[in-house]
C-alpha cells in the first residue's frame, strides 16, 4: 500500500476510532510525538491537556475534543505544529461556548 492511500485509510480509522473512544495503535515514535504535542498544549494555560485528544500517524496529529473558542483551537493547532515531528495537523475539535 502507498504511503499516501495509508496515510487515507489510517486517517479513516482515526476518525471511527474517536467516534466510537477506539484508540489506534501508535509506534513508539508517534507516541513520543502524541505526548509532545500534549506537553505543548499543556503549557497554554487556557487549554486543558486532559479533554483533548492526541493520536499521530505518520507524522500528521489528529486533534480532537472540545474547546471553548476559535481562539483556542487556534492555539491548540500551534501547540501541535510547533513539535518538529509534526508534519501535519488535522483539526477535528469540537467548539462551544463563544466564538
Amino acid at each position: 500500500m502507498n504511503k499516501s492511500l495509508r496515510t487515507v485509510f489510517a486517517a479513516a480509522v482515526v476518525v471511527a476510532g474517536f467516534a466510537s473512544t477506539a484508540t489506534f495503535a501508535q509506534s513508539p515514535s508517534e507516541e513520543a510525538t502524541s505526548r509532545s504535542v500534549l506537553a505543548q498544549i499543556d503549557k497554554d494555560a487556557a487549554l486543558r491537556a486532559d479533554v483533548l485528544h492526541v493520536q499521530t500517524i505518520d507524522g500528521t496529529v489528529y486533534l480532537s475534543g472540545q474547546v471553548d473558542s476559535d481562539a483556542e483551537g487556534a492555539d491548540a493547532v500551534q501547540a501541535a505544529r510547533s513539535v518538529p515531528t509534526v508534519s501535519n495537523v488535522v483539526n477535528m475539535l469540537v467548539y462551544s461556548g463563544s466564538n
